[in-house]
């Protein structure tokens, strides 16, 4: 289990490619959130928990 990351997994790095070029920017695990949301949209007061990298 400890060789499980919790952090830029390849599908969240795939999807964090893709919203920036895209043009949206965001913030990374913000540790203020519960949870520690993967992506956080400050502007459209949205985030994004990406799941799935095992």
């Amino acid at each position: 289990m400890s060789g499980i990351r919790g952090k830029d997994t390849k599908p969240e790095m795939v999807l964090r490619r893709g919203l920036h070029a895209l043009g949206f920017r965001f913030r990374l695990h913000d540790r203020k959130l519960p949870g520690t949301p993967d992506l956080v949209f400050p502007k459209y007061h949205a985030v994004i928990l990406v799941h799935g990298c095992f």
